[in-house]
């Protein structure tokens, strides 16, 4: 017996409007962008292109296409998810703060620099895993002539920066790892980095010997704290 195929001509297909996605937010305190939180990531970015509007130096308005990492990142305590959309197709290592990217900027304030004019591998910054600290920039819908947040937050740039030995007293993270366990995943994750000039090296190092996820973040947090000399 065969089974009955559908013919997509005269298919249907149901529009879904604007803000009819499910907010993972809905049901939890809101955060302010007064107050400082700690983040981590749970998932690596996935990439999308978007249409852009541009103004050259011309004063022409143009539209160009742009690829952006879309991370999500969860909030220590109320659980919840923060985003911040970088743009990956292109990099500008500028003095100017102004003009360099954004997620250049990131990474620069959470201690972990990318090499200026190479081309990053990704999986080498955005381990799962990783913590820091920041606020938040509170979305908002205008209704009336007035803003209403509609708990959707994004990562405020600026105000980026790493954990300090404190911020992981009383943390609420489900899987925190144990303390010696964490001790013992680091040190393998210098055995494996041995001889590393930089952080690029010792983790391009960790990935060649397909070393475990619990290995490498313990080596990234590290890091980004200032506990690594290197040469390793």
């Amino acid at each position: 017996m065969t089974d009955q195929q559908r013919t997509l001509s005269g298919y249907k297909s149901k529009i879904t409007e604007p803000g009819d996605f499910e907010n993972p937010n809905d049901d939890k305190p809101f955060l302010t962008e007064f107050d400082e939180y700690v983040f981590r990531l749970d998932t690596f970015p996935h990439v999308k292109a978007f249409k852009q509007q541009k103004t050259t130096k011309d004063g022409v308005k143009i539209t160009e296409d742009v690829e952006k990492a879309i991370c999500e990142f969860v909030e220590a305590k109320t659980g919840n998810v923060v985003m911040a959309f970088f743009r990956v197709d292109r990099l500008s290592f500028s003095e100017d703060d102004i003009y360099r990217s954004a997620i250049i900027r990131f990474f620069h304030r959470i201690g972990h620099p990318l090499q200026e004019g190479v081309e990053p591998d990704w999986s080498n910054y955005f381990v799962v895993g990783m913590r820091f600290r920041s606020r938040v920039v509170v979305g908002a819908d205008v209704k009336d002539g007035n803003k209403i947040p509609n708990r959707k937050y994004y990562i405020d740039i600026p105000t980026c920066r790493p954990l300090l030995p404190g911020d992981t007293v009383g943390e609420t993270f489900v899987k925190e790892p144990d303390p010696k366990t964490s001790t013992a995943a680091l040190a393998n994750a210098l055995l494996l980095a041995k001889g590393s000039k930089d952080h690029k090296e010792a983790l391009d190092k960790l990935k060649m010997a397909n070393a475990s996820s619990e290995l490498t973040l313990a080596f990234f947090n590290a890091d980004v704290s200032d506990q690594i000399k290197y040469p390793i």
